[in-house]
């Protein structure tokens, strides 16, 4: 009876982990988000800008630009004040608003049954650098990706975003 049972539970835990190992191996590409859906209020909101997330075996990264960010060519901006190219400079990353247009941040991951913790080790918000922030996977696919945020240092954020994968 030990021997079946031993049997068993070692059937079991492999086919646990070629499941998650499957499962890591679909994480692997490009992923444009789609949407974020407020878990609180049940709105929908449609991705406008850009934002792209990479995934290699042990990496990831996100790189966010919102829609309608303003440029400033290499000549105009050479024309600046210091003052002005400073100013010029904030508004690559921020809006009148103080509001973020651009981000960017990425680290190592690792995936643990729907958990996928991810860890910044670089990030323009720094905030974030070293924070074990945690997606739990609803889906995963070879076309989707849809996952709630689980976030210990921002655990008034509930929000489910769906990406599609680009490559």
């Amino acid at each position: 009876m030990r021997i079946a049972c031993a049997i068993a539970l070692s059937f079991a835990l492999s086919s646990s982990l070629v499941a998650q190992a499957s499962k890591a191996a679909d994480l692997v590409g490009t992923w444009e988000l789609v949407n974020v859906k407020d878990m609180k209020t049940g709105k929908v909101t449609r991705n406008t800008g850009t934002a792209w997330m990479q995934f290699t075996k042990s990496h990831w990264m996100v790189i966010n630009m919102e829609a309608g960010r303003k440029t400033v060519t290499d000549s105009d901006f050479e024309k600046l004040s210091p003052d002005a190219k400073a100013k010029a400079n904030y508004a690559r990353i921020w809006n009148d608003k103080n509001e973020q247009i651009f981000a960017a941040r990425g680290g190592t991951y690792t995936l643990t049954g729907d958990k996928l913790h991810h860890p910044a080790t670089v990030a323009i918000y720094s905030n974030i650098i070293g924070v074990d922030r945690v997606l739990k996977i609803t889906r995963l696919d070879k076309t989707m990706l849809v996952a709630l945020t689980e976030y210990p240092d921002d655990p008034a954020t509930n929000v489910e975003f769906s990406y599609r994968r680009i490559d």
